[in-house]
């Protein structure tokens, strides 16, 4: 898949992405198993696959078709919250260990997964959200979404959806468009119809981008993603580069030394 070109957004630092890493863009606002689990706020944990205490499969239904979806690259300002959003696939190992980071920090990020990762790896699904975390969709295979005819855009959106509700019995409330230069160019309209189509009311850009995925020293990673950090930013990482999770605990404490708290993408947007 194509590359990213580097982008310098105004005031928020809005670095564009390499088409190998993911994202889309726009400028919209809305109001395993080792010691320390559950350590998350109760208030931001979603529920198991059955909903709290139940023994019951998960239901298979999918969300109700809607109009185009809304493109959305941050949260509001006001309540001095961002959300950590993480394109979810590649190594395991390296995946477990930023779990562990987030885990004994006490903090909930969004996980926009590749649908044939999960499927690849259908354990890890409960294994995320069992942390306190939730999971969005990020396509199936990971195609320069744009480049898709409406059809084929349709069949990404829904392949992931379909499976996270088999998985989770929630097909998440959050779609981001794969193979984007950058996270704040508005995707095309047939993205958004097809999102909408899908159930997805919100296409989730996002306005900081440490290029992550380039694999950068960690502390540039960190660098970039403090640099431009505010209240309502989303902040774009990548499983699969040892150098993002050699950042995440820079990252975490400057986030708390600018007394902004890490919450999911859903809480942020009020969804």
């Amino acid at each position: 898949m194509g590359r990213r070109a580097f982008l310098a957004a105004t005031g928020t630092a809005g670095l564009a992405v390499l088409a190998a890493a993911c994202g889309g863009g726009g400028g919209g606002a809305l109001g395993a198993t080792d010691a320390g689990r559950g350590t998350l706020d109760a208030g931001t944990r979603p529920p198991g696959p059955g909903g709290p205490g139940s023994t019951s499969p998960p239901p298979t239904t999918a969300p109700a078709p809607a109009g185009p979806a809304v493109w959305v690259t941050r949260g509001p300002a006001a309540p001095g919250r961002v959300a950590l959003t993480f394109h979810t696939d590649g190594d395991l190992g390296l995946a477990g260990e930023i779990l562990a980071t987030l885990r004994r920090a006490g903090v909930p990020m969004t996980a926009f997964v590749v649908g044939q990762w999960l499927a690849a790896n259908p354990d890890w699904a409960k294994r995320i959200t069992d942390d306190g975390h939730e999971l969005a969709n990020h396509t199936y295979d990971h195609p320069v979404f744009a480049g898709l005819q409406p059809e084929a855009m349709r069949d990404q959106i829904v392949r992931t959806r379909d499976l996270l509700v088999r998985l989770t019995g929630s097909p998440g409330k959050l779609f981001r468009p794969s193979g984007t230069a950058n996270g704040i160019d508005p995707p095309p309209a047939a993205a958004l119809t097809a999102a909408g189509a899908a159930g997805y009311p919100v296409v989730l850009g996002y306005d900081i981008d440490p290029l992550d995925y380039q694999s950068p020293p960690a502390p540039m990673i960190a660098q970039r993603a403090l640099g431009g950090v505010g209240p309502g930013s989303v902040i774009s990482l990548h499983f699969g580069y040892p150098n993002t999770l050699a950042a995440l605990p820079a990252i975490l404490d400057g986030l708390r030394a600018r007394q902004l708290t890490p919450v999911t993408a859903s809480a942020l947007l009020g969804r």
